[in-house]
């Protein structure tokens, strides 16, 4: 069988927070474990006040809450192809088909409460007219209709269900467990594949290739991965009991002490005079991951280390404060990126500190079209500061950040809530950074492209620049700078051969660097 491999904190959950720069985080507004008391039909109105409520408060435009409602409730063809939802004047109709299930005078167009309490109304009608949605439980429910209100508002909108929203949180804030990477091995035997540093595990002495036999005496055979992470995790200062078979064949028991584990999202690669750190994504720990990189990739005699290649590819982005902390590490001065939105709060300016970590050092960022949101702003902050040169694609176009709500049921309402602004003033949001040598136009070598580049042939930030002033407003614009430098699937390796001849060729990196200079643009 293939190699199965999961982090025991997230487990199937990894690729949910993909391009997702996550803002402020709302708490459920009760106490206790964030549940609420449902009515007598199982459906909260709790849930729909929050969610609601979030919406038309930081929602980054202004929303019609009686059209949300009726395409929410349309979102239940999931369930019922027959349910549909029309808003008519003042009367919300709810239909199965050729049936009238219920009509409902509307309230005041931003009465929050009302709509919701106009929600769990017509859930309850629909659910007297139709068996298949009687029959379904209150999550799937409440999935269908705020995936219908999700998918009226914006791509990046959208609810998460509670089992799912748990392991999100597991992976974004960390999670009570030991601290190992696990796969399946041939034979279907849970392996531990790594052990993350400072974490239980570790400090037990458990190692890679140590095979997993029982968990509190039970045995691990023949469990799946999601069962056996089931086990290992739980609240922080439990206890766990654990069992391997080495690879000496030594069989070892250990009790170990829950701790909360963030998963390392960090790798490092060493080319001799250039060391590679690879950013996979931004979750809780991803800068003090990076700033432990970089203090070990400084420290060594001066001369020794010819520059730093910030590898971003196919990094979907985070929690904005880190991707704004990584930056901040290799800026003196000036502005790391801007937001605006609706919300007063959403205007925001994120500024460097003036403790730049790695000064001097040159530095280059990759970029594909899968790196999005947080890595844009890092690569964006950078670029635009001239710290780094960007080379790779242009990357995704995700500027948008989303605030996460924390629903009474434990579910997640994620609410685009603000635009992404690089320091130049242009939007992230659907154009992306544009990098200043361009690896993907056409199947070349490293030196043909840097060849190319030499030459003056590839399109260049400054030689873009025109139409980066005008895709804000102007379709063709946005289209022609999106298609300048299109992300096309190739060898991973030759944008690191193109970064370490730059990075080891002082006068091409400043070509490069005097490549990437934009003016400033107002801000849209």
């Amino acid at each position: 069988m293939p190699h199965d491999k999961t982090l025991i904190a997230a487990l199937t959950g990894l690729l949910a927070l993909a391009g997702c720069a996550a803002g402020p985080v709302a708490a459920p507004p009760r106490g206790g474990d964030g549940l609420d008391t449902a009515g007598a039909t199982g459906i909260s109105q709790a849930v729909f006040d929050v969610g609601y409520e979030r919406i038309a408060d930081v929602y980054v435009e202004d929303v019609d809450l009686g059209a949300l409602t009726a395409e929410g409730l349309s979102g239940l063809t999931d369930i019922d192809a027959r349910i549909a939802a029309r808003l008519a004047g003042d009367t919300l109709s709810v239909t199965a088909g050729d049936q009238v299930v219920a009509d409902f005078d509307t309230p005041a167009r931003d009465d929050s409460d009302a709509w919701a309490h106009l929600t769990v109304e017509a859930l309850t009608a629909v659910r007297a007219a139709s068996p298949d949605i009687a029959a379904a439980d209150t999550n799937s429910l409440y999935q269908a209709v705020f995936r219908g209100i999700a998918d009226d508002l914006d791509a990046y909108s959208r609810y998460v269900d509670p089992d799912q929203a748990a392991r999100d949180r597991a992976f974004r804030d960390g999670y009570g467990g030991i601290g190992v990477l696990l796969e399946l091995d041939r034979d279907g035997t849970p392996v531990i594949q790594d052990v993350f540093a400072g974490g239980p595990a570790a400090a037990a002495g458990l190692r890679a290739f140590d095979r997993i036999v029982t968990v509190d005496g039970q045995d691990a055979a023949d469990w799946s991965l999601e069962a056996l992470g089931d086990a290992l995790r739980g609240p922080v200062d439990t206890t766990v009991r654990v069992a391997v078979i080495g690879l000496d064949g030594e069989r070892r028991a250990y009790t170990l002490s829950r701790a909360r584990v963030i998963p390392n999202v960090v790798e490092v690669r060493d080319e001799g005079d250039v060391v590679i750190i690879r950013v996979a994504r931004f979750n809780a720990g991803t800068l003090e991951y990076v700033r432990d990189a970089l203090a070990a990739a400084l420290d060594r005699p001066a001369g020794a280390l010819a520059g730093l290649i910030l590898d971003l590819r196919g990094n979907p982005g985070g929690l904005l404060d880190q991707s704004v902390a990584v930056a901040d590490l290799f800026l003196t001065t000036g502005e790391i990126i801007h937001t605006r939105g609706r919300h007063p709060d959403s205007r925001q300016r994120f500024m460097a500190d003036g403790e730049q970590t790695a000064a001097g050092v040159p530095i280059v960022a990759l970029v594909d079209g899968r790196s999005a949101s947080g890595a844009e702003v890092v690569a964006a902050a950078l670029q635009d500061s001239r710290r780094a040169v960007v080379i790779g694609s242009s990357s995704f176009g995700k500027g948008s950040v989303q605030t996460v709500t924390r629903l009474p049921n434990n579910g997640e309402l994620f609410l685009t809530w603000s635009r992404i602004y690089a320091p130049s003033g242009y939007t992230l949001h659907e154009q992306g950074v544009f990098p200043s040598i361009c690896t993907s136009a056409g199947d070349e070598t490293a030196e043909q492209i840097l060849q190319r580049f030499r030459s003056g042939e590839l399109g260049t930030p400054a030689s873009v620049a025109g139409l980066r002033a005008r895709a804000a407003a102007d379709p063709a614009a946005l289209e022609r700078l999106r298609e300048a430098c299109p992300w096309r699937p190739h060898d991973e390796e030759l944008d690191v051969a193109v970064a370490l001849q730059v990075l080891r060729d002082p006068g091409l990196f400043q070509q490069a660097m005097a490549a990437q200079s934009t003016p400033s643009l107002a801000a849209r």
